[in-house]
């Protein structure tokens, strides 16, 4: 048995409490559905149960996202095959342009590809258990490529050309319904692989109150708090486990990042409810993430992806407006890489100068943390996964907040912990290492995080309750069926306790802290 009681008909009409055409829909209540409910952490994140959430989407609106998804990228299943770039024989192949440059090359070795028309000049590189390819501006996911030094800017080259549509749903989970939810299929290396190579386990996003403006009765409609979901789907990740698990380090360390479960997505596309597979669920970054970390959300959000992310020199395009604060301007940010390249001379003015414009310990805290973890497709490596709060409490003064941890925890293309090989490419790491007060403070932080959230003990228990927890909804009794799956028994199990698991990293990286920083 599933474990988890089927919801009925979920395609069935809902029926409004009232003639008119503002009345709320049947069941509706403030507490599951209000734009004004506080976020409900422990029902939607819990960390000791998996859940099941049920999508209901009308065939004409499926076939709109297969014909979308088809006139971008191709016949579902027409190319990449499978295995390409996920974990052995289980798909999620990235375009094989990518890996057919880096043929008979080693990691770090120059290539060029052309992809979606444009060509461009990177390095090869290796995603944890993936193939070889050449990885694009942006790196596998859209944020920059190669290495810590690494040629090129970020953003110009996306796998996926357009954003993917979105289509009206109905939404049942922990038994209630949502209505009129947006679904769209999401991301860009994880999407456009599962497409081509064929895989039905395909990431989502969630917006719960996309369409108010045809449907005025879900006007400001939320889910426990949140007004939008995303759903992972764990390609190149055979142990299912780095984006929870990093995300609670993370967290665990007092770093700004969004709070996560597993769930069991169902969709429902006409035939009746279809297993897709276990999902990672993450909070969206929003109006909930922001308050629930610095106390308020009303200041400017800014996702940054884009050769202007390294902060080399401002770029307003590189750091895309989130909020209404945001879109009325970047002088925050601006103001922050002026204050970063200003002169260095006195160290002490210098550092005053950025530490008005900018979280430097906030940001230190998230580079002892990312760096000790091993997350090398993060700012260092790559100019994307990340956010930039401007908190109107501290002045407008930038908080760091992470994101996107699935290729965590690898050793492959991880960064030094010394930071010796960062060039100015990446000026946020290099200056702040190069001045000895920050370098100090960094070291300070490496130390302690192993003395906590990231000690080996910690790791390895944390990262041993989740795979128990997942096991039996990845190949256990309610397993991912074929064609929905992006791993099997042998590598669910090698990735996580093998020679060169999961287990054995966290052992890895707290000798390495105690061996670099006595």
């Amino acid at each position: 048995m599933r474990g988890v009681s089927r919801l009925g008909a979920l395609g069935a009409l809902v029926f409004l409490a009232t003639a008119c055409g503002e009345g709320r829909p049947d069941g509706w209540s403030e507490e599951t559905h209000g734009k004004n409910a506080p976020p409900a952490y422990d029902i939607v994140f819990p960390s000791d149960k998996v859940q099941r959430i049920d999508i209901a989407i009308a065939p004409e609106d499926w076939q709109a996202m297969q014909d979308d998804m088809t006139s971008m990228l191709g016949a579902f299943g027409a190319g990449g095959g499978p295995g390409g770039g996920g974990p052995g024989g289980g798909g999620g192949g990235p375009p094989p342009e990518l890996t057919e440059a880096c043929k008979d090359k080693a990691s770090g070795d120059a290539c060029t590809a052309t992809l979606n028309g444009t060509t461009f000049t990177s390095t090869c590189g290796q995603p944890p258990d993936g193939a070889l390819l050449c990885i694009p501006p942006g790196g596998p996911g859209g944020g920059g490529p190669g290495g810590p030094g690494g040629p090129g800017g970020g953003g110009g080259v996306d796998l996926i050309p357009n954003t993917p549509v979105y289509v009206r749903s109905t939404v049942h989970f922990n038994g209630e319904a949502w209505w009129h939810v947006g679904v769209r299929f999401k991301g860009n290396s994880t999407l456009s692989g599962g497409w081509r190579s064929g895989v039905g386990k395909l990431p989502f996003r969630l917006n719960f109150d996309k369409f108010e403006q045809e449907h005025p009765e879900i006007e400001d409609q939320h889910f426990y708090g949140f007004s939008k979901l995303s759903l992972s789907s764990g390609s190149g990740d055979p142990s299912y486990l780095r984006d929870k698990v990093a995300s609670d380090t993370f967290l665990a360390a007092g770093v700004p990042a969004a709070h996560t479960s597993f769930m069991a997505v169902y969709v429902d596309h006409g035939d009746g409810p279809e297993y897709f597979g276990l999902y990672t669920a993450a909070e969206d970054p929003q109006d909930s993430l922001v308050n629930t970390h610095f106390g308020d959300d009303e200041g400017a959000l800014y996702e940054a992806d884009g050769v202007g992310a390294r902060w080399g020199t401002f770029d307003q395009a590189s750091f895309q407006a989130q909020s209404g604060a945001a879109e009325a301007g970047w002088e925050s940010i601006e103001a922050a890489i002026a204050a970063l390249h200003a002169d260095r001379s006195d160290a002490a003015a210098w550092r005053a100068g950025l530490e008005a414009r900018l979280d430097v310990d906030g940001f230190l805290r998230w580079l002892a943390i990312n760096t000790v973890m091993v997350n090398w497709d993060s700012y260092g490596s790559m100019p994307h996964n990340y956010y930039l709060y401007a908190d109107p409490s501290e002045g407008n003064r930038l908080r760091w907040i992470t994101w996107d941890h699935n290729l965590s925890m690898s050793s492959r293309q991880a960064l030094s912990l010394t930071l010796s090989e960062v060039t100015a490419d990446w000026p946020l790491i290099r200056y702040l290492m190069d001045e000895p007060v920050y370098r100090a403070r960094y070291e300070q932080l490496a130390r302690e995080a192993v003395e906590g959230p990231l000690a080996a003990a910690t790791m390895k228990e944390r990262m041993q309750a989740a795979h128990d927890l997942i096991a039996p909804w990845v190949v256990g009794e309610n397993a991912e069926r074929q064609g929905f799956t992006y791993t099997n028994p042998e590598q669910f199990e090698s990735s996580f306790s093998g020679s060169t698991g999961l287990l054995y990293h966290a052992e890895q990286r707290e000798a390495a802290v105690r061996t670099t920083f006595p």
